[in-house]
């Protein structure tokens, strides 16, 4: 195991498991069914405590700061016991690790819940956040940032692995000039290997600032996780937040009072780096921990949370794995290769609104797939998705549509091939009634700009006319003319 992990016991994969994150601006609890099987915990709340506030400047944790986390952990310690919670991960960070009267907060705290709270190392801080992100976003090369309430945590990513990393004690809550912030900043030497990259950021103050990006420039997907920020666009932003006299549209109210220093803290980083643009993440060090208890349990958390979710919306088992096989053969020819994966994922949530109003099930699912608590997707990839499942339902006709703002984070060729892939999946369903077995006698294959359909001749009678008018449909729309045979 990495020497910065820490240590975790194999049994932990049977029963509840609770995770409290201490952070320097607040306490969260989350609580999983059994081993944080990823993504779907029981429970998760934030209080705001703000450990960290006055911090850079007494070396010390308030006495009212005390009393509300001491209040917060009174409430989640009874929930933890009431929810029959079998084992906690506990963890604190900037704030208590740098107060010299952390022990105030620690004694009482471990007493009310009973467990030892671990005091993370700014290098087991790092480790965590950039193991968060890099088990939910691909990510070959860039600069991660975890911002917190009392500290910056800055990991260099280059092919996929960690070449570099630090940890400065600012944060939002920090008492400290904008030359005091450039000063800190100035002292990491490596930044200079992050220009041109991709900077990700995660805590809460990177999502506030993926807000007030989504209000003021009218981005269509109201979804953090995964937002792509065009560098000028949120440079301009940034230097209107440093203004404190400005309220700007999209900054949470509980972020108000400290976001000009958040600001001014990204900013200086995004000057320093020269990083190429900004990638919002929605994950914490609560997220490297879960992923480093599924490495142990041999838990593959893409699995886990595609075959939930298909759990929930499958009528016939074993429908999805027919159609990746028809589809084998010709999807390289009608669409790009690297939505490949995106496309298996397509067909494991293709019947996902099967039981909903009929009138409405394309737009049902559209929403649903632009909705999914799956970390692992990029904002095209979810469009691209929801409008191939949309069509799957929908066919050519004028119903309820995804928003048109949102279909436009597509390119052209992507718009093409998502109605053509849906279109595709549309035939598929209606040819076989949905029913698997019915797809072992049909394949699919292009030969020149042909599409060639091949049905088993005691199957004949499922190609009638209706479905014979959506093969045609599916072909129009790939440039190709078809043959049944």
């Amino acid at each position: 195991m990495n020497e910065l992990a820490l240590s975790f016991d194999k049994k932990l994969s049977k029963g509840k498991l609770a995770i409290i994150d201490i952070g320097s601006n607040s306490i969260r609890l989350v609580i999983y069914p059994q081993n944080g099987k990823y993504p779907f915990p029981l429970f998760n709340e934030r209080l705001n405590c703000k450990l960290g506030k006055g911090l850079s400047r007494t070396k010390k944790i308030s006495n009212q700061s005390i009393s509300r986390a001491l209040s917060a952990i009174k409430r989640f310690a009874y929930i933890v016991k009431t929810m029959s919670v079998k084992h906690q991960i506990l963890i604190a960070t900037a704030a208590v690790r740098n107060a010299k009267n952390a022990g105030e907060f620690l004694r009482p705290a471990e007493k009310i819940l009973n467990h030892k709270i671990k005091i993370l190392s700014s290098k087991q801080e790092s480790h965590y956040a950039s193991l968060g992100i890099l088990s939910n976003m691909k990510v070959d090369n860039g600069l991660i940032a975890d911002l917190g309430g009392g500290s910056l945590e800055l990991i260099l990513i280059q092919n996929g692995k960690k070449i570099h990393s630090t940890s400065l004690d600012i944060g939002h809550l920090s008492e400290i000039s904008n030359e005091e912030i450039r000063s800190e900043i100035n002292k990491v030497d490596w930044l200079k290997s992050a220009k041109d990259l991709t900077l990700y950021g995660t805590g809460g103050s990177f999502r506030a600032l993926g807000s007030a990006y989504i209000k003021n420039y009218n981005y269509p997907l109201t979804l953090l996780h995964g937002l792509n920020l065009n560098k000028e666009k949120a440079t301009i932003l940034l230097d209107r937040i440093t203004d404190e006299n400005l309220d700007v549209l999209g900054i949470p109210p509980v972020r108000k009072d400290t976001i000009s220093t958040a600001a001014n803290i990204i900013l200086n980083l995004i000057i320093k780096s020269e990083v190429q643009n900004i990638i919002i993440s929605g994950t914490s060090i609560r997220d490297g921990l879960i992923a480093e208890l599924n490495k142990l349990n041999r838990i593959n958390p893409d699995k886990v949370a595609y075959y939930k979710v298909l759990a929930k919306n499958q009528r016939f088992t074993g429908m999805q794995t027919k159609i990746k096989k028809i589809f084998n053969p010709i999807f390289k020819k009608i669409a790009d290769k690297d939505l490949e994966r995106v496309f298996k994922i397509s067909t494991n949530l293709s019947d996902i609104s099967w039981d909903e109003q009929p009138d409405l099930r394309g737009y049902i699912a559209a929403n649903k797939i632009l909705s999914l608590p799956i970390r692992d997707l990029t904002h095209v990839e979810r469009v691209w998705m929801a409008k191939v499942v949309y069509h799957r339902y929908v066919g050519m006709k004028e119903k309820k549509q995804i928003e048109k703002s949102i279909i436009n984070l597509l390119t052209e060729e992507q718009k093409a091939s998502s109605y053509a892939v849906g279109l595709g999946l549309r035939f598929i369903y209606i040819f076989c009634g949905g029913y698997p077995k019915n797809l072992e006698k049909i394949k699919l294959k292009i030969k020149k700009n042909i599409l060639m359909c091949k049905i088993k001749p005691e199957a004949k009678s499922l190609m009638d006319k209706e479905v014979e008018r959506r093969l045609k449909n599916f072909a129009n729309a790939s440039n190709l003319n078809y043959e049944i045979v």
